[in-house]
C-alpha cells in the first residue's frame, strides 16, 4: 500500500484490519533495543503529537522521504479531532511495518500507562467508544511495551522527558524497555526550571545534563513532554524541547516543530529547525535562557 493510499484509508479501517496490522509490527519492534543508534544521514526529530492526524501527515509529506523520523512519544490522549490518537498511532504504527528503518516511535509515558499510571488516559475509552470491548487495547498495549526509550543520532541524545543521571552508553545499550525506574526518569523526567510539578520522574540540572553528555559521548539533548519549554533552549544551549501538535502551538516560544540534524552539532543553535504552525513550513529560530 502506497503512502497516499494509506493515508485516505485510515479513518475507515476497522477493528479486524488494525489488529492485522498491530500483529505484523510487534514483532519488528520487539527486534530493536530500548537505546537505539544511527548513522543515517539526516534524522528529523518530531516532538509530541498527542493525536494531531493532520499535522502527522504534514509532517510525513514534508519530511518521510528525506531521511530517518524519529519520533519522541505521545502518540494518543488529549488530541484535537475525533478519533485523533487512533488514526494518529495507527498510522505511524502502519508505516514502521511498512518501513521499519525509516522510522523510530519512542515511548512516551501515555505510552507507560501500562506500567506507570498517566492522568489523563484517554485512549482506553476512545478505543472502546469507536470499537466496543474487543480487547484491542490490549494489543496496543501490546505495541507500546515493545517501543524503544532513547536514541542518539550524531551526538544528539533523545529521549521523550528526561535523562538517567550518570549513565553511560554501556548503560544504555543494556536498558530494559519496562525497567520501570528508568522509565520514570526517562519519559516524566523535566529539567528543574521547569514550571511543571508532576510528582514523578526525577528532575534534571545543568551539572547532571553536562555529566550525562560527557558519559554519553554527545552534545545536545533533544525532548518533548513539557509544552511550557516549546522552542526553547536551555542549559549552555545543550537541551531542546519541542512539540509538534496543534494543541500546543501557543506555549513556551510557540510552534510545531521538526528539528533537523545532518552532521555534529555543539549547541541546540547550530541544529535547523522548522515550524508549520502557519501553514506552511518554516524556519524557526529557538529562544535561549
Amino acid at each position: 500500500m502506497d503512502r497516499s493510499t494509506l493515508t485516505r484509508e485510515i479513518p475507515y479501517m476497522g477493528e479486524t484490519t488494525i489488529r492485522e496490522y498491530l500483529d505484523e509490527v510487534i514483532p519488528l519492534l520487539r527486534e530493536e533495543k530500548a537505546f537505539i543508534e544511527s548513522e543515517m544521514k539526516t534524522i528529523f526529530f518530531i516532538g509530541d503529537i498527542h493525536g494531531d492526524f493532520e499535522t502527522t501527515k504534514a509532517i510525513i509529506d514534508e519530511f518521510f522521504e528525506g531521511g530517518l523520523l524519529v519520533f519522541l512519544g505521545d502518540y494518543i490522549d488529549r488530541e484535537p479531532m475525533k478519533w485523533g490518537s487512533i488514526y494518529t498511532i495507527t498510522y505511524l504504527l502502519i508505516l514502521k511495518s511498512l518501513y521499519p528503518k525509516n522510522i523510530v516511535l519512542l515511548k512516551g509515558n501515555h505510552e507507560c500507562n501500562y506500567i506507570i499510571p498517566c492522568y489523563p488516559y484517554e485512549f482506553e475509552r476512545e478505543l472502546r467508544e469507536k470499537f466496543g470491548s474487543s480487547g484491542l487495547h490490549d494489543k496496543f498495549v501490546e505495541v507500546f511495551s515493545n517501543l524503544p526509550v532513547i536514541f542518539k543520532g550524531y551526538n544528539a541524545i533523545v529521549a521523550h522527558g528526561g535523562i538517567l543521571k550518570d549513565a553511560d552508553l554501556n548503560t544504555l545499550k543494556n536498558l530494559d524497555k519496562n525497567d520501570v525506574d528508568a522509565l520514570s526518569t526517562l519519559v516524566w523526567g523535566d529539567p528543574v526550571i521547569s514550571p511543571v510539578y508532576r510528582g514523578i520522574g526525577e528532575r534534571f540540572n545543568e551539572k547532571d545534563l553536562d555529566i550525562f553528555l560527557r558519559k554519553t559521548d554527545s552534545s545536545v539533548f533533544i525532548r518533548g513532554h513539557d509544552p511550557h519549554l516549546l522552542g526553547i533552549s536551555i542549559y549552555n544551549d545543550r537541551c531542546l524541547t519541542i512539540f509538534s501538535s496543534r494543541r500546543y502551538m501557543y506555549m513556551g516560544n510557540k510552534g510545531i516543530l521538526v528539528a533537523e540534524i545532518d552532521k555534529k552539532t555543539k549547541h541546540v543553535s547550530d541544529i535547523n529547525l522548522k515550524d508549520v504552525s502557519s501553514g506552511r513550513w518554516m524556519p524557526y529560530k529557538v529562544r535561549k535562557l
